[in-house]
């Protein structure tokens, strides 16, 4: 049940990516020849108008095809006859979409919650006393190594990034910001079964409805500088792409999330929502905003009556569309391999 869950909630993100494009192409005008969910050999459908709205046989995406998409076409109608703003508009409407989704989810999740949570210091647990690594009840952290912090539940996470247990933080004190140097904080069992924590309690957050969306809004910016982290630890080597994971590795955590706790599965769904819709305006070949970057070189070179040859750009999406198949391939590899070992 777990994972057939899972697997909806990915193909409705699918779904909601693709029907961005789709409701956009059609307010300004271009005519949508197919609308997929999957990739591939079309196995069943039903044309509805001029759009044929179907199954295909690699469960690994969608598709929001538009005259004119790829190619040269005489259609008035076509893609590539549009104005640059028009296209840009279809572009970025499927990444538009998951972000909101991922937005809407943590709305949700955030006002049904019994309560937030604030930055500010409320104590700590008894055998620590007053203090720990020099942090006092009452201070509102700040930055941790850093790094700001938006989401208060993340401050486990930005102290255990290091892999130290020695940290600069960032603090308000009594009204004034105060830099703490050298500030052990170590991970410890407290014997309440809780398991390794960093001995910081924190006060509640605010209770009315303009703070719940103020949280939402932090969670998703958590969500967003989570994603830039991700990004920098495997341009830097932090991580490697041995780490990375696909649909089948997304499904499987998915599933994992849902036998934790409903709330933990939304959570994540909406962090692979909104992960997908910033992932997507990455200026890579076949990617979005790999053809937002195209439509800024068309942008820049029509004051002097040039324009790109659009096969030349066919050729670069193809190639990275190739690329990221291999990738698939190899992430998905790796995630058959880590779920057979358990």
């Amino acid at each position: 049940m777990y994972i057939v869950l899972a697997i909806l909630i990915f193909g409705l993100l699918i779904i909601v990516h693709e029907l961005g494009h789709f409701l956009a192409a059609k307010a300004v005008g271009v005519r949508v020849n197919q609308f997929s969910l999957g990739l591939g050999p079309r196995l069943f459908g039903k044309q509805i108008g001029e759009t044929d709205f179907c199954v295909c046989a690699l469960p690994i995406g969608g598709a929001c095809v538009m005259e004119g998409e790829d190619e040269a076409s005489s259609d008035g109608r076509a893609f590539v006859n549009k104005p640059i703003w028009a296209r840009f508009i279809i572009l970025v409407a499927g990444s538009a979409m998951n972000f909101l989704m991922g937005v809407v989810i943590l709305v949700i999740i955030v006002l049904n919650l019994p309560g937030t949570t604030s930055n500010t210091v409320a104590g700590f647990p008894e055998v620590l006393g007053e203090t720990n690594g020099g942090l006092l009840a009452g201070d509102e952290i700040i930055k941790i190594d850093g790094e700001r912090v938006i989401d208060p539940g993340r401050i486990a996470y930005l102290l255990s990034r290091s892999g130290e247990n020695v940290h600069e933080i960032v603090v308000r004190r009594e009204g004034e910001k105060v830099t703490l140097e050298n500030c052990e904080i170590i991970p410890r069992d407290f014997g309440d079964g809780a398991g390794l924590r960093y001995g910081i309690n924190l006060a509640p957050g605010g209770d009315g409805l303009g703070d719940r969306l103020s949280y939402a809004a932090k969670l998703t910016a958590e969500n967003v500088r989570i994603i830039r982290m991700s990004l920098g630890d495997l341009l830097t080597g932090a991580v490697g792409f041995k780490e990375m994971s696909g649909p089948v590795g997304i499904t499987a955590v998915m599933s994992t999330a849902a036998k934790v706790s409903i709330g933990s599965f939304f959570n994540l769904a909406a962090f692979i929502a909104i992960n997908l819709g910033v992932m997507n305006l990455l200026p890579l070949p076949a990617l979005d905003g790999g053809r937002v970057l195209f439509l800024a070189v068309e942008l820049i070179l029509s004051p002097f009556g040039k324009k790109l040859d659009p096969k030349y750009e066919n050729y670069v999406h193809l190639a990275g569309l190739v690329l990221f198949m291999a990738l698939m391939v190899f992430v998905t590899f790796n995630d058959i391999v880590r779920l057979i070992k358990g």
